[in-house]
């Protein structure tokens, strides 16, 4: 059986590079996990590839949104005049 999560984090910058660091690093945190089944190694590297890949989709459409939002934002003249 397959199940959707849906996952909402409210990370700081730190937090982020936590995660991303355990997302990068898949079979030495399945080793430290399960170190001598193999099979559940396999099963928590797929589980965490798979988050690394939501991760990134989502870290990708924040920053698509901030740019977004800067070229929305017309620049500021600060009294400028041409």
């Amino acid at each position: 059986m397959t199940r959707k999560i849906t996952l909402n984090l409210d990370l700081n910058e730190n937090d982020l590079d936590a995660l991303q660091a355990v997302l990068s690093s898949p079979a030495a945190v399945a080793k430290v996990i399960s170190p001598s089944d193999p099979r559940e190694q396999i099963r928590i590297v797929d589980v965490l590839a798979e988050m690394a890949g939501g991760v990134s989709k989502a870290l990708g459409h924040a920053m698509a949104d901030v740019v977004d939002k800067q070229i929305a934002t017309p620049a500021q003249d600060h009294g400028r005049s041409m």
